[in-house]
């Protein structure tokens, strides 16, 4: 859950934005078809279950989160994709963007064929999307990074450029990880579709 979010709303609150930026997210991404492959990858938790995660999740395909961190988690993951399964090329989001689209990340992929890496920035410091080639991957990317500060999108972009490859940077985003993420969100889709901005009218934060 959105524990920086949850010491400004509470705990109940800061779940129904998570669920409902979850739901929102999974609905414009939309499901795998043609060349391109969705994957949940889900952190195992005591209360995770199959019937849990078909309803948070729908039909689409679960793979379980292994590793002690985040680094660790996406490091296996692309590993494994690349290694295992022969994947060209792989790219990971988080739910904190619930505005991302299939065509945002249809063009991501489009970019991977003139560069190695394709990054997504935050405002926050952070990315909102990282992706790259099966022959530029080094799992060393995504190792002893400072998660959650300014300094993760910076140290990522030095270390692609140590390594002589290139990136192509996507339009900066903002996600929602603090109550005035919140209030911004609400303001600018006070008349939008989906869960969380009907969520925030009736809590009155899209007034």
């Amino acid at each position: 859950m959105k524990t920086r979010l949850a010491e400004s709303i509470g705990d109940e609150k800061a779940l129904a934005v998570y669920t409902a930026m979850l739901r929102d997210l999974l609905h414009a991404i939309g499901d795998s078809g043609g060349e391109t492959e969705i994957e949940i990858a889900w952190a195992p938790s005591d209360r995770a279950n199959g019937e849990i995660l078909r309803q948070a999740f729908g039909t689409h395909t679960l793979v379980m989160q292994t590793g002690f961190n985040l680094g660790d988690r996406l490091s296996m993951a692309f590993s494994e994709r690349f290694f295992f399964h022969r994947t060209q090329k792989v790219i990971a989001i988080g739910v904190d963007e619930p505005r991302l689209s299939r065509e945002i990340i249809d063009h991501a992929f489009g970019l991977l064929e003139s560069c190695e890496w394709v990054v997504g920035p935050a405002m926050d410091g952070g990315y909102y999307l990282v992706g790259c080639r099966a022959a530029a991957f080094n799992p060393m990317i995504f190792a002893d990074m400072p998660w959650g500060t300014s300094s993760v999108m910076p140290s990522t972009l030095e270390r692609i450029r140590e390594w002589g490859q290139t990136t192509a940077l996507l339009p900066v985003r903002y996600d929602i990880d603090v109550v005035e993420d919140l209030q911004r969100f609400a303001a600018e889709a006070r008349d939008a579709d989906g869960e969380l901005p009907k969520l925030l009218r009736e809590w009155g934060m899209a007034a």
